[in-house]
């Protein structure tokens, strides 16, 4: 079912097309550790190291303040917020193994996507300014702290029992579950009766308590072994695979067959999402006149999260520049005023 399958490594929301992809925050990263040491040589509140020579040629040289006046006017006050921003969320939010297995996975996809393009590993972390891979994840695992604040921020401006009250009133509707396939497939040289003569022959095994893998190893290519992730009713899969899908209770096997247009399944569901597992969708869908009606909200929710957490800018230049965006970003939008945004 590789026609039909929903990629469900990357995950598209409405909080992540408005925060950007993570390649493009991953240059504004890279830019801020730059931006980084050459503040600490030539200092934010103090210039205790500015005159300090960072290059000589021909006779000449570039001082630590220069590089840092120059970059500061570029693109400055962004790289700074963004690296505000997450060393914040450094001390916030703890990733689980969970999380952080899927920081790999939406690495590895980006990984693929690019080599399908001719790019070798090597040359996509070197062209994205990663130093190697682990650091690539390392700013993946940001961006999802990044995510996680905002529906925490976007939770909070809900009911109180909102969440919840959605939840027990659309479970139904919004329910996932968590399943991989065996699949023989109806081809040229394959039947419908001899397709469904092998799968009758591996559902036996499996209720003999073979496991999918150790099926994909006898059988080798003569099957599809697949893990799909969590689907619900609204995936794109076939609705033969769904119907198969929702009708069989968490960690059991289809009792019999299940054919699509692409031949016959054994479906393994192993689990229903939870609460937790559904609370962004959620939030997500009650929130969405919020974000509908002011595009600049997950920009305001840093400008908060700063202020909480005692922000102070000590380089005069950098503070008013970063109190004009915040006054912008509060004014009332125009048709010929577009408000510049900064991090995130």
């Amino acid at each position: 079912m590789e026609e039909t399958k929903k990629n469900t490594k990357k995950k598209e929301t409405i909080i992540a097309g408005t925060i950007g992809i993570v390649i493009g925050i991953a240059i504004t990263c890279i830019a801020g550790v730059l931006l980084n040491f050459f503040a600490k040589s030539a200092g934010i509140a103090r210039l205790k190291y500015g005159e300090e020579v960072v290059v000589t040629v021909n006779g000449k040289s570039i001082k630590a303040s220069e590089i840092y006046e120059k970059v500061k006017k570029q693109n400055g006050l962004n790289l700074i917020m963004n690296d505000v921003d997450n060393m914040i969320l450094e001390d916030m939010y703890q990733l689980t193994d969970k999380e952080k297995e899927e920081a790999k996975e939406q690495a590895n996809y980006y990984l693929q996507m690019y080599a399908a393009q001719g790019y070798t590993q090597e040359a996509f972390l070197k062209s994205y300014g990663f130093a190697n891979y682990d650091e690539f994840v390392k700013d993946i695992e940001t961006q999802t702290k990044s995510s996680k604040y905002l529906y925490d921020y976007l939770e909070k401006k809900l009911d109180k029992d909102a969440v919840q009250n959605y939840y027990n009133e659309h479970k139904s509707e919004i329910e996932t579950y968590d399943s991989e396939h065996v699949l023989v497939r109806i081809t040229d040289t394959v039947t419908d009766e001899q397709a469904l003569a092998l799968i009758n022959e591996i559902l036996a095994k499996v209720n003999e308590g073979k496991t999918f893998e150790e099926i994909e190893k006898e059988y080798g290519d003569k099957i599809i072994h697949e893990e799909l992730g969590f689907q619900g009713k609204d995936s794109n899969l076939e609705q033969a695979y769904i119907d198969g899908l929702v009708a069989l209770e968490d960690n059991s096997y289809s009792k019999e067959p299940v054919k699509t247009s692409y031949g016959y399944h054994i479906i393994h569901r192993k689990s229903t999402a939870t609460l937790d597992d559904l609370r962004e969708t959620i939030i997500e869908k009650l929130s969405e006149d919020t974000l509908k009606n002011d595009p600049n909200i997950t920009y305001k929710a840093f400008v908060e999260l700063r202020e909480e957490k005692k922000l102070e800018i000590f380089d005069k230049e950098l503070k008013e520049e970063y109190e004009k965006y915040v006054d912008d970003l509060n004014a009332p939008a125009t048709n010929d005023n577009t408000n510049t945004t900064i991090s995130q």
